[in-house]
């Protein structure tokens, strides 16, 4: 790899001293005069016919400037008119002078409500005879074995390649289990908040917090029935996302409210309505079933997978549970159930946590009835160089492999000396990266600065590595480089800061753009040291000339020149549609230890192996993977919203959803593997979604390496666990107990 000064340092996040200092300015931190208050009416109930709403005694409030219930806006849907489906369905709105006098306002809003039967387990609401979750509710024709009808069925899918049958037949090891995962929450440290305002000439103006301005404004106008151009949406800082915040959430009721009431509306969230009516990640029931030759060869796999998707039905697909080894035979099938739960959204990697638990299980079980390594078998199957991953194109690398054999080698695997109870376990994850729409503009200064507009929003440090690209192609310190976030008025659209894409796409942008910048520096520089472009060098805020000392010009003096010149003041634009995108592999390893007498289990150590392409930054390259790799031990050990009678939820708080704390994570190590691809900024990858994919299958198989019982259910809490020992007492104590 070419050697870089800027990109590839450990350089800290721009704003960092901001953000830790309470400088920066967040979503709820945007006050305009005489902003209203806005809340909102939950459902107390997970499903339910609204037989009447009466708002008069919230209406005559002192303070209450408006209610609104779907009578009052028959041609919107932001409410819900006729029927609840889950428990936090928003029923009615209230703006009023103070916070305090609108949730008295809330309180005092009378709703008849007829309880309908709901269901909250995907298995149960799948089954013939199941209670509606929404009445009315297009689904999709499904029977079982017995030739009844499936129920709640919003669609189904399918995978077929090569003949089960055969790859059964040719096998000489078959493992079938059934795994369970929970609806799980992203608990982002910032609640959702909005402020709307309508200015002088009815365009809309949004201040928010989310993961993409022109999203937000699409939704904003789609969900008023207005033009796009008459909403603008300004981004304040995100104070975290994983995938959640692509959405709306309350922007188009602060919308609404401000187009009512003709003054500045906000809405802010608590920590309860984030549970109740958020964009948790989906649950899913998996049975898979596995086969292979003696020498660890896939033949076939077949299954069925059952996403739990809320009211929200969506896709489902199953390609995940294959989509890292060669396996010729295949027949999936996947079915979207909708359940009494808020529709899910994303949650970094979407979808794909869930499928590594299935597949990594099974990949152990294989090993372990044929005596192999759990390492070895996944380097035997392991995509290669020249296969082809999901997105179809060939491997130019052997990126999957080296990934394993630097984790291994990190983790000492199969060296290390266990103790009673005590495992290790890997598994491995996939992700094809994004790429999309972004942009940005550079400018210079007649001082030599360099400043960056860019319609992508800042997440994990995107805008740090920005300046880092534009620093290293324009010779200046990074110190020197501002980035700012233009607005949906001021940039044009711009994708998503999701799906591994925002500094894959923007750091192109960044360095297309310095690179114009860069050449209109040399031209210039050639012009004033009457010397060939060619035999120019800019390096150290100069430009010299190759070969002769003292031939050189300071970058401030061209910038300076540069603004009086015909040409203009130094600038470089990129706006970017779509580049090629690669696969990223993941692998971790774990180990734990459980105590069988109480099912308790110590994650004792985590090793987290990424391929990055090129470490942009490492330093926020390994903040990405270790944060990550927290989130899916959450997942794997902790983590589960919980449902009780009447599809409520049972722990909408942080005292009982539990998520980790530092006492219950070791330390995570982080092995970087550096091997380019050819499109990215300097041969990088994006890196967001694949650190979180295999960390609960591992501690899954950790678990089972310990005490030789497949606990196939998350989260691995004491109860699972000991549930999991009573069916099946631990069979394979270490030495020494």
């Amino acid at each position: 790899m070419a050697k870089l000064k800027v990109v590839g340092a450990r350089t800290p996040k721009l704003n960092g001293p901001d953000i830790v200092t309470g400088r920066t300015i967040y979503a709820d931190d945007v006050q305009l005069p005489g902003t209203l208050h806005g809340r909102i009416l939950h459902s107390p109930h997970g499903h339910a016919r609204i037989r009447a709403i009466d708002t008069a005694k919230a209406r005559a409030l002192p303070g209450v400037v408006d209610v609104v219930t779907a009578a009052d806006i028959p041609d919107l849907s932001l409410l819900a008119s006729d029927e609840v489906c889950h428990e936090g369905q928003k029923v009615a709105l209230v703006a009023a002078v103070d916070p305090d006098i609108a949730e008295d306002a809330l309180a005092l809003i009378k709703v008849e409500y007829e309880v309908l039967p709901s269901v909250t387990d995907p298995e149960a609401a799948m089954a013939p005879g199941a209670p509606e979750v929404m009445l009315g509710a297009p689904t999709e024709t499904v029977v079982d074995e017995n030739g009844e009808r499936l129920s709640n069925i919003a669609s189904r899918s399918e995978m077929v390649e090569g003949d089960v049958d055969k790859g059964f037949a040719e096998a000489d090891v078959i493992v079938e289990q059934v795994y369970r995962m929970p609806y799980f929450h992203q608990v982002y440290m910032e609640p959702n908040s909005a402020t709307a305002r309508v200015e002088a000439n009815g365009r809309i103006t949004v201040w928010t917090s989310g993961q993409g301005s022109f999203n937000i404004r699409n939704a904003v106008a789609g969900a008023l029935k207005l033009p796009q151009g008459q909403v603008r949406v300004i981004m304040a800082e995100m104070g975290g996302g994983f995938g959640a915040k692509n959405g709306i959430f309350t922007e188009a009721h602060a919308a609404l409210l401000a187009q009512r009431t003709g003054q500045p509306v906000k809405v802010l969230m608590s920590r309860e309505e984030e549970f109740l009516d958020g964009r948790p990640a989906p649950g899913c029931v998996v049975r898979l079933k596995t086969g292979a030759k003696k020498d660890g060869t896939l033949t076939a796999v077949e299954g069925r997978m059952v996403w739990d998707r809320g009211i929200g039905g969506g896709g489902g697909g199953v390609g995940r549970l294959t989509d890292i080894y060669e396996i010729a035979n295949v027949k999936l099938e996947g079915l979207v159930v909708r359940t009494n739960k808020p529709a899910p959204g994303a949650y970094r990697a979407p979808g794909a946590p869930q499928a590594a638990v299935p597949r990594e299980g099974n990949m152990d079980l294989l090993a372990r009835e044929l005596g192999m390594d759990p390492l070895a078998i996944r380097l035997k199957n392991a995509f290669k160089k020249g296969g082809r991953a999901r997105g179809g194109a060939p491997l130019p690398r052997d990126w999957l492999r080296q990934t394993l054999r630097q984790a291994a080698a990190e983790a000492n695997w199969g060296k290390r000396r266990l103790k009673p109870n005590q495992g290790m376990g890997i598994a491995c994850g996939e992700w094809q990266n994004a790429a999309g729409q972004t942009n940005a503009f550079i400018t210079m200064a007649g001082d030599g600065s360099v400043s960056i507009v860019t319609g992508q929003v800042d997440i994990t440090g995107v805008h740090t590595v920005m300046a880092q690209i534009a620093a290293e192609e324009l010779g200046v310190p990074v110190e020197k480089v501002s980035v700012s976030l233009g607005d949906t008025d001021t940039v044009p659209f711009t994708g998503l800061s999701a799906g591994s894409k925002a500094a894959y796409s923007a750091g192109t942008a960044a360095r297309d753009a310095a690179v114009e910048a860069r050449t209109q520096l040399l031209r210039l520089a050639a012009e004033l040291l009457e010397a060939d472009v060619d035999d120019l060098i800019l390096a150290d805020e100069k430009v010299r000339v190759k070969g002769r000392r003292g031939r050189s010009i300071e970058l401030a003096e061209l910038a300076n020149n540069a603004i009086g010149s015909n040409d203009g003041p130094i600038s470089g634009r990129c706006v970017l549609g779509r580049i090629p995108t690669y696969a990223s592999f993941s692998v971790n390893i774990a180990t734990v230890e459980v105590d069988p007498d109480t099912g308790q289990v110590q994650l004792l150590d985590l090793v987290a192996a990424q391929d990055v392409g090129r470490a942009l930054n490492p330093m926020l390259v390994e903040g990405q993977i270790q944060g990550a790799a927290v989130q899916a031990m959450g997942f794997g050990m902790m983590e589960v919203q919980r449902y009780g009678a009447g599809a409520r939820m049972l722990n909408a708080n942080l005292l009982d959803y539990a998520i980790p704390t530092t006492v219950d994570v070791p330390k995570v190590r982080t092995v970087l593997v550096e091997d380019p691809c050819e499109m990215g900024p300097y041969g990088a990858k994006g890196v967001g979604e694949p650190p979180i994919i295999p960390g609960a299958a591992a501690i899954a198989n950790a678990v089972h390496d310990a005490i030789g019982v497949r606990v196939s259910e998350l989260p691995l809490t004491p109860e699972t666990v000991m549930k999991a020992l009573r069916r099946q007492p631990a069979k394979n104590k270490r030495k020494g107990e």
